[in-house]
């Protein structure tokens, strides 16, 4: 039986996860854009909380896949990244439906986020990653959940 070449391999799996990942991208950019002229936009916090628990869960991902050491350079790292860039950016777009003196301290946190994840397509971001997922990551994602869970339960535009 012939044996699949692993150069070929990657990038079969760097292809399905950029195809992956674009697709995930237009769906919500559809999802977002597709709002009528006329009609009320509504956010609610529990769908704030559950893209919170999306971006704790990729970042599980990648660092389960950081500390695989056979698959260091895992395609799925880059994908993963963006996928946390992604949801950071939409809970920043969910945030904006709220008053300005509701997100005053969560805007700054969300912020330092968002610029942090924002350099995943700079190769030397994944060097020191791990230590930030043990060490700095949990208690970011916790106070963002928890300043989130302040808010009233839904707001409009």
């Amino acid at each position: 039986m012939a044996q699949l070449n692993s150069e070929l391999f990657e990038l079969a799996a760097a292809t399905s996860a950029a195809t992956l990942t674009t697709s995930r991208k237009l769906m919500r950019n559809f999802t977002c854009y597709r709002n009528r002229t006329g009609s009320e936009k509504v956010v609610y916090r529990d769908q704030m909380l559950r893209i919170c628990r999306k971006i704790r869960m990729n970042a599980f991902g990648m660092h389960n896949l950081l500390e695989d050491k056979n698959n260091q350079h895992s395609p799925f790292l880059v994908s993963l990244a963006g996928e946390i860039n992604d949801s950071l950016e939409e809970l920043h777009r969910k945030v904006l439906f709220f008053d300005a003196g509701q997100i005053e301290t969560l805007v700054p946190e969300l912020d330092n986020l968002r610029k942090f994840w924002n350099k995943y397509t700079d190769e030397t971001f994944y060097f020191n990653l791990n230590r930030y997922f043990e060490f700095e990551l949990p208690s970011k994602l916790e106070v963002l959940e928890e300043r989130i869970s302040t808010l009233p339960a839904s707001a409009a535009l």
